[in-house]
């Protein structure tokens, strides 16, 4: 029972760690991180490209620190740095973020060997997931230098170790003060165009320009077809007024009838120049790519830092032409300048040497905000957007993770649960069992005290009566007492085997062997008279208590003997029937009978209903002079 006990206290145990409340709401917040991802852009499909970016020596383990740096040309404020992984796609290599190294920092310094330096970024500590998207860190500072420094490397296919980043943009508002940033490092592997330590600057990555898709279609402007690539084209934007420019952007034309050539129209070379007057008498210099074929940007813009330069006219001059389709031409999807943190080309006038102006193309649509792609976004907000998104993926698959366990943890509570219930149950089962048992045994011993007074009452009393009458018959030599001395014998051996029968019998007593009990003291105790006893034929329902059949048996003892000695019955018909619930005898003879409101007042009467009473029953006796006796008994099979 202490073990029961025991486990119902485990119970509430088990309950109570099963219904505890983890500190975060994991539900709830998968919910939230699924909201605030639908308002996010989605990652754009990976643009392969000729320059990849960056990529360190080989060393000999991981275990190392390599590091990259980008020289801002003085020391200047600056709001965010973004690290864009590199997209290497190939056979050889795979696809993915290749290189990025698992653990690394950002660190900003006015001094170039960073004997002294601020920690932007610090992911020292723990493996980032690897992952094509951006990495965006708010950095509000003021340095001249920002150094990425990989403190663990990522690991070569034969086991050595290096790192590789795409591109590295250090922003201040929208404008990149990285952009064509000159770029030193610990040790450059550089295998061009794929991986120079230009790449890193250069603006172009594999994630294209900062476009959200728009139902707004703008393809661009789109100079006149020429017949050979070398011609000269141009197009030119008035800002309205001289001011300063910080950068110039240039955004490539996609149009959805060339969805396989984007990059579509961006000349094979050209120069970028800025200038007071619109004839550009004196034009000043912001890219030259004249000399050699400059390498088609996809969808990537293309960058050209001005430095304060002031200018009213920008202009693009195009002296190698775009092939199309056996014909040449020169288009530009958009054209951004940037001065005080804002873009003053947006909506400016457009004028060119010729153009083809369609529903789609136009000098106005150079400035007007969109590509073909869609609405440009200011660029580190697009980025720190991207950024977000994979952080939030990061952390849902990390919930989704943590919910599975928790729901592994709370299958393991509710098999323990399980188990103990069983324990309990088992537990119980047998404290049941042995207290039935300890009951059964009380029961054993209350009938053996029972069978005791029962054998001291009416064996002992027909043993003292035989002696006394046994005494007078030697001294008076009386017939009539030996008769009465054979009588009382016979009694007394019956009352014996009556009373043995329960206590041999294994087990819990039948009501079959009860009947066979029945027969064999009816015979033995009516002599001549004609007797029988029905009993049914089928197999009893249930098997009821000793104390049952004691009170059973020594009601019909009593009955029988009481027809035997004083009905003088010729024929007696007795009757057993049970149910699942009563049990009834019936005792019927065709002797002299009695007037039972005229009873003597002996003890047989009041012995059959003391038996009827033990047995919670009721008992009905019927019978006149003359005419017999008739009498009915019904018990419930089990009683307490």
């Amino acid at each position: 029972m202490r073990s029961c006990l025991s486990c119902l206290a485990l119970l509430p145990l088990l309950a109570a760690a099963q219904n505890r409340a983890d500190p975060m709401d994991i539900e709830q917040r998968i919910a939230s991180i699924r909201q605030e991802l639908a308002a996010l852009p989605e990652l754009p499909p990976p643009q392969p490209s000729a320059r990849v970016g960056f990529h360190s020596q080989f060393v000999g383990t991981t275990q190392a620190a390599r590091w990259v740096q980008v020289d801002l040309g003085e020391s200047r404020d600056f709001d965010s740095v973004v690290v864009v992984p590199a997209f290497f796609a190939s056979a050889e290599q795979g696809s993915g973020a290749y290189g990025m190294p698992p653990r690394f920092r950002v660190d900003a310094s006015d001094d170039a060997d960073f004997g002294s330096y601020q920690t932007l970024a610090d992911h020292t500590e723990a493996d980032v997931p690897l992952s094509i998207s951006p990495l965006f860190t708010a950095a509000r500072t003021h340095a001249r230098y920002v150094r990425f420094t990989a403190t663990r490397l990522a690991q070569q296919r034969l086991g050595r170790g290096f790192f590789a980043l795409g591109e590295l943009f250090v922003f201040s508002g929208p404008v990149n003060m990285a952009a064509g940033a000159p770029v030193t490092s610990s040790g450059a592997y550089e295998t061009q165009p794929t991986w120079m330590l230009g790449n890193l600057t250069d603006g172009l990555t594999h994630l294209g320009a900062p476009i959200t898709p728009s139902a707004f279609r703008s393809n661009g402007w789109h100079s006149g077809i020429a017949a050979t690539a070398e011609q000269t084209k141009w197009v030119q934007v008035d800002l309205g007024t001289a001011m300063p420019i910080d950068e110039v952007r240039l955004y490539p034309a996609h149009p959805p009838d060339f969805p396989e050539r984007p990059g579509f129209g961006f000349p094979v070379r050209f120069r970028v120049e800025a200038g007071a007057d619109a004839a550009f008498a004196h034009p000043q210099m912001l890219l030259d790519a004249t000399a050699a074929d400059f390498i088609n940007p996809a969808d990537n813009p293309v960058e050209m830092p001005a430095k304060g330069l002031s200018a009213r006219y920008l202009r693009v001059t195009a002296t190698r032409l775009w092939e199309r389709a056996g014909d040449y031409v020169f288009a530009l999807g958009e054209l951004e300048a940037y001065a005080q943190r804002r873009n003053v080309a947006l909506g400016a006038a457009v004028t060119s040497l010729d153009e083809t102006k369609t529903g789609t193309w136009g000098g106005a649509m150079l400035t007007d905000g969109h590509t073909s792609l869609g609405t440009i976004q200011p660029w580190p907000q697009w980025l720190a957007r991207l950024s977000r998104r994979q952080e939030l993926i990061t952390e849902l698959a990390a919930l989704r993770v943590r919910r599975e366990a928790l729901a592994g943890q709370r299958r393991q509570q509710w098999l323990m649960l399980a188990v103990a219930a069983i324990v309990l149950a088992a537990v119980i089962a047998l404290w049941l069992q042995r207290r039935q048992r300890l009951h059964q045994r009380r029961a054993l011993n209350d009938l053996r005290r029972q069978i005791a007074r029962d054998l001291h009452d009416e064996i002992g009393s027909s043993l003292g009566s035989i002696a006394l009458m046994s005494e007078l018959a030697l001294r008076d030599g009386d017939q009539a007492a030996m008769q009465d001395i054979h009588r009382l014998s016979r009694e007394a051996a019956e009352s014996m085997r009556g009373i043995i029968w329960l206590v041999r019998e294994p087990g819990m007593p039948t009501l079959e062997r009860l009947v066979e009990t029945m027969r064999q003291t009816a015979g033995s105790l009516l002599g001549a008279a004609e007797w029988i006893l029905e009993a049914p034929s089928e197999l009893a329902p249930t098997a009821p208590s000793l104390d049952f059949h004691r009170h059973v048996f020594l009601f019909f003892k009593e009955a029988v003997h009481n027809i035997a000695r004083h009905a003088r019955a010729n024929a007696v018909r007795m009757e057993v029937t049970w149910t699942m619930q009563v049990f009834t005898l019936t005792l019927e003879d065709d002797g002299v009978g009695f007037d039972p409101a005229r009873s003597s007042g002996g003890s047989g009467l009041d012995n059959l209903r003391h038996r009827a009473a033990a047995l919670r029953g009721q008992v009905e006796i019927a019978s006149s002079p003359g005419k017999g006796t008739r009498i009915h008994l019904a018990a419930p099979l089990h009683f307490s």
